[in-house]
């Protein structure tokens, strides 16, 4: 009798929605999105080629598609990617062609890209990129023949337009104190590092010299005072993981994992002043390490997670400081960072650790029930931290200094929580074996199990928008509504820069997504359209 009590509780208090399809695109992407639905940000660090168009300048790079100047705005666009349409954010040459070739079958003012997975072109018409017809890439516009004439008989620097000079002809540029420019092809950084002028450069109609690099991004040269600078448009050479917007600034940061090439570290963004710049660790005392998994501020300073230790940088002063294992971390890596009134909690991948205000030193929780267990993520509920871990979902009672077990009722569900949230009194969850939440009002966990047949890897993160739970995944970006009871993958069919989402940040109808190979900022509010 007592048995069959049991079951019967387990019953009315853990349920399993019918409705556990994920659905995924099976229409045409530009007859939805418009081109900016979509925008990704790749490093873009190193230049390939080089276009003059009508309106614009074109970059092609090396890993971030294709950056994008106004000449009339004096302003940067947002770049094109696979995320616009292109193949690849692998650009080989860009050509914007002035003439028609009915031969080659190539179309005057429209834009062909070589990717390292063909042509592509831009239609402007319906004002996206698609696989292109030609068997060749256009020429590049050559500068009038009485213009060279002219520039051929003064010898000075003043190249004339669509001119590309060779590296014997360039001037010794002058330069600002940050970088020396070493003729014939070489910039010296403010850190000593040699990068070299890229093979491409060319002038446009208002004489400027506009030139590759492999690491700089693009150069610039005006051809009247023959000043050189330079310009980063992208993050450093990095797999994105989190994002921080600091309001008062204006001032987004964006760390990740560098990938072993230069430029690397921390991007920070000046979003009022389009400026990027990037934190690398070699060149700043107090940072031991620039991969960054989590960030998190106040007012006063800005915490970080890396893979080895966690960094405190004192925004006002400008100074860092890490805290390791010698500083009482559980562990260096931190896998999550949260602020509950003035606490800084830190889960690291051998348990939980706190900062009081003040934030000068590390403190150990006594309750050692977590003692070298990984926590994935947290978030509080009623005062309580929530804490995702790989064996199960547990809870810390901060006034008590007590970690204590939740257990959900499901034996699979209990196990290897790697993503936990609360929204309107709901907590949500996200593991190796599905996604549920529980409704306080029936006083019910719901259970998605069926979403691991669609769904393969880990989940890293939920976040929420009006009547939208949000899953970044290994597979996509996973969205459920919650009216319609309907599950939808996005993924790079759609437009993200790469399946593997590691965090999401809600800014109202824009969703900013840390991919694997950028961050990628979704337009997600499209009242007008139904997948």
């Amino acid at each position: 009798m007592t048995m069959i009590k049991f079951l019967i509780f387990i019953f009315f208090s853990f349920s399993f929605p019918a409705a556990q399809v994920v659905h995924k695109m099976t229409f045409d992407r530009f007859t939805h999105y418009s081109i900016d639905d979509w925008v990704t940000y790749a490093p873009a660090t190193h230049i390939t080629s080089i276009d003059v168009g009508i309106e614009y300048i074109y970059f092609g790079t090396r890993d971030g598609g294709i950056l994008r100047y106004n000449v009339y705005e004096k302003e940067w666009d947002y770049p094109w990617t696979t995320s616009s349409g292109l193949s690849s954010n692998h650009i080989l040459d860009v050509v914007y062609n002035y003439t028609d070739s009915i031969e080659e079958n190539w179309r005057s003012n429209v834009i062909y890209a070589l990717t390292d997975k063909g042509i592509d072109e831009f239609d402007p018409v319906a004002n996206y990129w698609r696989r292109s017809h030609i068997k060749n890439m256009p020429y590049h516009r050559q500068p009038d023949k009485a213009e060279m004439d002219e520039y051929r008989h003064r010898k000075d620097y003043r190249f004339p337009a669509f001119y590309r000079p060779r590296n014997s002809e360039l001037p010794d540029f002058f330069t600002d104190r940050k970088i020396l420019f070493r003729p014939p092809n070489e910039i010296i950084d403010e850190h000593n590092r040699v990068f070299r002028l890229g093979k491409d450069r060319v002038v446009d109609e208002w004489k400027t010299l506009w030139l590759a690099t492999n690491g700089l991004g693009v150069a610039k040269a005006d051809l009247f005072d023959l000043r050189l600078t330079t310009h980063q448009k992208s993050i450093g050479n990095i797999a994105p993981r989190d994002l921080l917007y600091l309001a008062d600034e204006d001032v987004m940061w964006v760390g990740g994992v560098e990938k072993g090439i230069r430029p690397g570290g921390i991007a920070v963004w000046n979003l009022k002043e389009d400026i990027w710049q990037y934190k690398e660790m070699r060149f700043i005392h107090g940072l031991y390490r620039s991969n960054i998994f989590c960030m998190t501020a106040n007012k006063k300073y800005i915490f970080l997670g890396s893979d080895y230790g966690l960094v405190k940088y004192w925004r006002k002063k400008k100074k860092w400081k890490t805290f390791t294992t010698g500083d009482q971390l559980e562990a260096d890596k931190i896998n999550d960072l949260l602020f509950y009134k003035n606490t800084l909690f830190i889960a690291t991948e051998q348990g939980l650790n706190y900062m009081t205000s003040g934030y000068r030193s590390v403190k150990s929780v006594k309750d050692q029930k977590l003692r070298n267990i990984p926590i994935y993520r947290m978030a509080v509920k009623d005062s309580i931290i929530l804490l995702a871990t790989k064996i199960g979902l547990f809870k810390y009672l901060p006034g008590a200094d007590k970690i204590e077990y939740m257990n959900i009722g499901s034996a699979l569900m209990d196990m290897y929580i790697t993503a936990v949230n609360t929204h309107q009194s709901m907590i949500w969850l996200a593991g190796k074996y599905g996604i549920m939440y529980y409704e306080p009002k029936r006083e019910q966990w719901i259970s998605f199990t069926n979403i691991t047949q669609y769904v393969h890897g880990k989940i890293y993160q939920i976040k929420f928008t009006s009547n939208h739970v949000w899953f970044a995944t290994d597979s996509g970006l996973l969205k459920y509504d919650r009216k319609r009871n309907y599950w939808y993958l996005y993924t790079k069919e759609d437009g993200l820069a790469s399946n593997i989402v590691y965090n999401i940040d809600v800014d109202g109808p824009d969703l900013w997504l840390s991919t694997e190979n950028g961050v990628t900022v979704f337009r997600w509010d499209l009242r007008d359209i139904i997948e």
